[in-house]
């Protein structure tokens, strides 16, 4: 029919029949039979010196003027991206695009948009009404610049100076050559992250919405029956590619029903470094005022290695770089704060920002050599008995880029980084000063510390762990103790060190398993005896308890009142006993006489009132 052999001599946009063509045939200009008089009269509009060679409606097509638009169904666009990719961004790079949802979408859902923005599509056109994942996609890629509608695509799809321009593929899975950034996420805690269930298990889901190769999905633990103010403090790690076109997405999900209660979309280069709150929204992607993530957040780069290069600088520009603003916080600088923050750019050396440093800072009118700039990386314990470790200090060169070396710092490895101004006089009575510390380390290697834990402090402070050094007496603990409880009221009362003693007790092991639990040993240590020897001594379970000389000294009366008591007790039976070995032979009744049974009762009765 002729409506088959219109179908058959229909043509695409980029001049091959996607049915008949494989991607890399060359497309043939042919032209279509069955003009008409509109076709014409185009043609003749917009080229009025072409009279006398009309064109057809498919070679105006294949040869677009800047004012053409093309409309393509959902369906269409994806096949367009999964088979022309990089034909479709080089068509994209000088044509509008437009795509909207398909008409098999009868609830009014949307498309995912992403995968149209990476191939250059300037509009995705969305249904409105439905509150849905690429609605609240749609609104964060236009909400970064205050929603004025218009946002700049990346350079690496219409820039022709970039290096990956015209090789970029956004749907491959394998990026040879090129070093991800490497985004360090952690999510502290989170405040009325569920407003309409108070009693809720919530738990956060991190989407990182991007092409199919930085895409990832984490989630944190449930928090139990807390929504007001709970604490997750989880870290996460992911690696991006392609950093101009990822979204990170926040979501509050509550573990028992599995229903999100908030969320939040934001752009992966709009979100900022460091300590952020980010404000949620609910589901219609209004913002929660009261509801909020507290978030660290810190991006890295790997030292690239051989042939690799940093993805970061084959997807921009260097005009782009170049005009990119970073900060660097720089300790030691004079004035009254301990830090100053300064602005630089992505080629910025340390000369550059010392002599920037030295022309916008007081008190430095000397010469510039005798200041410089050093990299300090201090090292933090997992464990608070684990011993420091000295930081690690190293000065930095002039031509040294800062922005690499900021993003060289990784924290996980056990360590804090920073840039210290120093001059040279400072630098040297430093060396001065640890030289002697080395050299009298040896001396004093014998008043290392250690740790002690007394008991009974106050009523508020059942007990409390102090460190001292080796060389410590039982007063000087004793001191250290009251110091570290100054805010117990029965402390206060009696402040004085010397109206308290340390009272050692010791639980040896039985030697005999089969024997019972053995009793405690308990002694008063003098106030100059050397607590360590005392603790060291300890072949069993041991403990140091706070006592005051006014409780000691009663026990010790009370126990003397309980010895005599016991003396006199003890003669006392042995008095009953002279007393039953008289009387027993003189009374000697038959076992049936009722008389005798009187008599045994009533001396029993006589005997016990005696004990008593």
């Amino acid at each position: 029919s002729s409506r088959g052999k219109e179908r058959k001599s229909r043509k695409s946009i980029f001049g091959n029949n996607p049915g008949r063509l494989s991607p890399g045939e060359p497309a043939t200009l042919a032209k279509a039979s069955g003009k008409g008089p509109f076709d014409v009269m185009r043609q003749t509009w917009e080229d009025p010196c072409s009279f006398n060679s009309p064109a057809s409606l498919s070679a105006i097509i294949r040869t677009p003027k800047c004012y053409h638009i093309s409309s393509l169904n959902e369906n269409a666009a994806k096949r367009l991206c999964r088979r022309y990719s990089q034909k479709l961004i080089q068509h994209t790079t000088c044509q509008l695009l437009r795509t909207y949802p398909a008409a098999t979408r009868i609830d009014s859902s949307n498309p995912h948009p992403l995968i149209f923005w990476l191939h250059g599509v300037q509009l995705v056109a969305l249904n409105y009404q439905t509150d849905d994942l690429p609605l609240q996609l749609n609104a964060a890629m236009f909400e970064a610049n205050g929603g004025c509608g218009y946002v700049l695509k990346p350079p690496v799809l219409w820039d022709k100076s970039c290096s990956m321009h015209q090789q970029f593929c956004p749907l491959e899975r394998d990026l040879d050559n090129k070093e991800p950034a490497i985004y360090s996420l952690t999510i502290v805690s989170g405040q009325n992250v569920c407003p309409s269930n108070s009693t809720g298990s919530p738990c956060i889901e991190i989407d990182v919405l991007g092409m199919p190769l930085d895409s990832c999905h984490f989630r944190t633990k449930p928090i139990h029956r807390n929504t007001l103010n709970p604490m997750w403090n989880e870290q996460f790690l992911f690696r991006v590619h392609f950093e101009d076109l990822v979204f990170l997405r926040f979501a509050v999900v509550e573990n028992n029903s599995s229903a999100v209660t908030a969320q939040r979309i934001i752009p992966l280069k709009a979100l900022k470094r460091g300590y952020r709150h980010v404000q949620l929204h609910n589901l219609h992607n209004e913002a929660l005022e009261i509801s909020s993530l507290f978030i660290n957040s810190r991006r890295m780069e790997e030292s690239p290695s051989g042939n690799t290069l940093p993805a970061s600088v084959l997807f921009s520009t260097a005009d782009r770089r170049a005009a990119m603003v970073h900060k660097v916080t720089v300790h030691g600088v004079p004035g009254p704060e301990p830090f100053t923050v300064f602005n630089i750019s992505e080629g910025t050396t340390a000369a550059q920002l010392l002599h920037q440093l030295l022309a916008t800072t007081k008190g430095t009118e000397s010469c510039a050599t005798d200041y410089f700039l050093m990299e300090e990386k201090s090292f933090i314990s997992k464990e608070k008995n684990e011993c420091r470790k000295p930081p690690f200090q190293r000065v930095i060169g002039p031509e040294e880029g800062l922005v690499q070396l900021l993003n060289s710092w990784f924290p996980e490895e056990g360590y804090v980084g920073r840039i210290i101004f120093k001059t040279r006089e400072e630098n040297l009575n430093e060396r001065n000063f640890f030289q002697d510390a080395r050299e009298e380390a040896p001396a004093s290697a014998d008043e290392d510390s250690f740790f002690v834990q007394v008991h009974d402090v106050s009523p508020e402070q059942p007990r409390t762990v102090i460190k001292a050094p080796r060389l410590s007496t039982a007063q000087d603990v004793i001191q250290q103790t009251l110091c570290k409880a100054k805010y117990s009221y029965s402390i206060l009362s009696n402040p004085n060190p010397s109206d308290y003693v340390l009272l050692e007790e010791v639980t040896k092991e039985p030697a005999n398993k089969k024997s019972s639990t053995p009793k405690p040993s308990q002694r008063i240590l003098s106030d100059q005896e050397c607590v360590f020897q005392a603790q060291s001594k300890w072949k069993g379970a041991g403990k140091f308890i706070l006592k005051l000389k006014e409780q000691v000294q009663a026990a010790r009366d009370d126990k003397r009142k309980g010895l005599s008591f016991a003396s006199e007790l003890k003669k006392l039976t042995k008095s009953s006993k002279q007393y039953r070995g008289f009387v027993s032979p003189a009374v000697q009744l038959s076992p049936e006489s009722p008389q005798s049974r009187d008599e045994r009762s009533a001396c029993s009765l006589t005997f016990s009132d005696m004990m008593e």
